[in-house]
């Protein structure tokens, strides 16, 4: 539950979140309802537009990455602040016997930007 979540963000504690769905390139939301932004990137906004300076690639290949790496798979998050009633937060999960941070993984392909 959000609530939850967010005890645990101003403890500063570690939480698991099962991806329920991807809501964009740098969004995800938990299978308990915690909405969680990964901390220290920026992905395309849905509607085409950029904050500052746009990545590489188009919102909807952000998103169908972030999906690839996350959907329905648990992560480990550590929670860094809020925004936007979302936790902000380094999420890392699992893949091939190792743990891959979500926000390098994004940078990495291009489909964010630092």
């Amino acid at each position: 539950m959000l609530l939850a979540a967010l005890v645990l963000v101003a403890a500063g504690q570690a939480f698991e979140c099962r991806v329920a769905t991807v809501h964009d390139g740098d969004t995800i939301r938990c299978a308990d309802g915690t909405r969680v932004r990964l901390q220290g990137i920026d992905a395309n906004e849905l509607d085409g537009s950029c904050h500052t300076t746009c990545a590489r690639l188009s919102a909807d290949r952000a998103r169908a990455r972030l999906e690839s790496l996350s959907l329905r798979q648990t992560l480990r998050c550590s929670p860094t602040g809020r925004s936007y009633r979302r936790v902000v937060a380094w999420c890392s999960v699992r893949l091939r016997g190792r743990m891959v941070d979500l926000s390098c993984a994004q940078v990495e392909t291009g489909t964010a930007i630092i």
